[in-house]
């Protein structure tokens, strides 16, 4: 929150298995929500998602383009 303002970033992600671990971890502290739209990865993208949902999930919002 900022403000008393709902902080939400949308990070699009194509194959970023490597970084997108890094990206959730440093998001800064006032952000409420993370919309990650996983763009038809290859790799383990949505995987790795997944497994922070589990541990934040009233904070990470995984969308899944086919």
């Amino acid at each position: 929150m900022y403000k008393n303002k709902t902080v939400c970033t949308v990070v699009p992600a194509h194959n970023e298995e490597l970084l997108i671990g890094q990206v959730i971890e440093t998001m800064p502290g006032c952000v409420d929500k993370i919309i990650i739209i996983d763009d038809v990865s290859d790799d383990n993208t949505a995987e790795i998602v997944k497994s922070y949902r589990e541990k934040h999930p009233d904070k990470i919002i995984l969308i899944e383009h086919e």
